[in-house]
């Protein structure tokens, strides 16, 4: 049987995720990943009343909105990142460290097989090159390539319209 390099590199990169991921444990990678989505999604949501804050009480050479957007971000970020703290001391004293591990090497399973995914649907996309010779004989493009095509396909054309 003959593995795809596409496969070899691939299969390289989830690995890498899935021993990443059980070294450092579901609470912290999950909770790294919550606290920059959280503290962009705090940042984006409430930067503009933040603003007028920032406006009225405080006269800077900056422009409030930057200054409400990093403030607000940042506040969120440490907010997740104490509460991560509390979760990663909880699991220590009740001596929970090898579920909290399998369950980081799950996270980096999924991780790796969406980043894997992410490129399989660039690659499928992209106008530069055939990618099918690059992909022939690849167990992830067999089994992955379907699903992300179409739910990919969907997501863009929802998105322009077309």
């Amino acid at each position: 049987m003959n593995i795809a390099t596409i496969d070899i590199v691939f299969g390289c990169l989830v690995l890498i995720l899935v021993v990443r991921c059980a070294l450092r444990g579901f609470i912290e990678e999950f909770m790294s990943m919550a606290a920059v989505v959280f503290g962009a999604l705090c940042a984006v949501l409430l930067f503009k009343p933040g603003a007028v804050l920032v406006e009225k009480n405080f006269k800077l050479p900056v422009p409030p909105e930057l200054v409400a957007f990093v403030a607000l971000f940042l506040i969120a970020f440490i907010v997740v990142k104490i509460l991560e703290k509390i979760l990663a001391d909880i699991i220590d004293r009740v001596n929970m460290e090898s579920l909290d591990r399998l369950l980081g090497a799950l996270f980096g399973l999924a991780e790796g097989l969406l980043v894997v995914s992410v490129f399989l649907f660039i690659l499928s996309i992209q106008p530069l090159f055939d990618s099918a010779p690059l992909l022939k004989g690849s167990l992830f493009a067999r089994y992955l390539l379907p699903l992300v095509t179409e739910a990919g396909r969907t997501a863009v054309h929802a998105a322009t319209g077309k």
